[in-house]
């Protein structure tokens, strides 16, 4: 799942000291407590949430749909749930092992008010293009432009977070529609990015993989600094 709140903030700062972060023990076993138990002893996929780092799911390579089964009821609601889960996160992507569900298939939508509120500058660096809901079914990936763009990313499943990755700068998908009929889509720029970072899911990796490490950090920092900084001051 690939997410824009706090993003672009990273994006004009891909240049800079990464400071040192550190986490606690008792905060990891309050996170794990949170997310990751809760996923496994009480819920039941497709999940209502999006699953978190250390699910097993997010590891495993997902399993291509047999293609008798698209036209049913069962699947075709799944798709939907899948959607209703992407907007009510406010990401632009979302793959079905994040549900809990070990399947090739991902979501990708862009709307124009998404694109507007990016500031003119950073949409044109960035290319970052609308693209109506689109679902992907047993996808299958190929690079056409191999040159690498750097910029920052957020998921889903790794909440508060970013880091600098890189990716291809443009990529070709062919792969069936909810329907089960095949088509073939061509991105490139930050719609690339989406799909690449989409498909990583399918096969069990997440942007930590590619990241450059030094780049890490929680992305609330600056926000949170500033409102210590308020409270000092009253």
């Amino acid at each position: 799942m690939f997410k824009y709140s706090n993003l672009f903030h990273g994006c004009v700062k891909i240049i800079q000291k990464s400071n040192a972060r550190f986490i606690s023990f008792r905060s990891i076993k309050k996170l794990y407590s949170i997310y990751f138990d809760k996923t496994i002893e009480t819920a039941k996929s497709p999940y209502d949430f999006i699953c978190q780092v250390g699910n097993p799911i997010l590891r495993q390579e997902a399993s291509p749909i047999d293609i008798k089964e698209i036209q049913t009821v069962e699947f075709q609601k799944t798709l939907d749930h899948l959607y209703k889960i992407l907007k009510i996160s406010d990401t632009v992507g979302l793959a079905a092992p994040q549900i809990g569900l070990s399947w090739q298939v991902f979501a990708i939508e862009v709307t124009e008010e998404t694109v507007e509120d990016v500031y003119p500058s950073i949409r044109s660096y960035c290319q970052i293009k609308p693209q109506p809901l689109t679902y992907f079914i047993n996808p299958e990936m190929e690079i056409i432009n191999s040159e690498e763009l750097i910029f920052h990313e957020t998921c889903g499943s790794i909440e508060h977070f970013r880091a600098e990755v890189p990716r291809p700068k443009e990529i070709q998908i062919k792969a069936l529609d909810r329907f089960g009929k095949p088509f073939c889509w061509k991105a490139e720029g930050w719609l690339a990015r989406i799909a690449h970072h989409e498909m990583d899911h399918l096969k069990g990796l997440l942007y930590t993989d590619r990241m450059f490490p030094l780049t890490f950090e929680y992305n609330k920092w600056d926000e949170e600094n500033y409102i210590d900084k308020e409270k000092n001051i009253n």
